[in-house]
């Protein structure tokens, strides 16, 4: 089953996206992956790994 996510939230990880790997791209000492990283982050998309840094927060819309 997908993962459905706000349109706005979508638009954005693709502008994230493709704002990451351009910058990889056009620029010799940056990491694709840590700009990919960065990327989801700023969507609100983390690892499970992550899950314990946001113990009691509440989510705000």
């Amino acid at each position: 089953m997908p993962h459905f996510i706000p349109d706005a939230t979508y638009a954005r990880l693709l502008d994230g996206l493709t704002g990451a790997f351009m910058t990889a791209a056009t620029s010799p000492t940056t990491d694709l992956r840590d700009t990919l990283a960065e990327a989801l982050a700023d969507a609100d998309l983390l690892p499970e790994v992550c899950r314990g840094d946001f113990a009691g927060e509440v989510r705000t819309a």
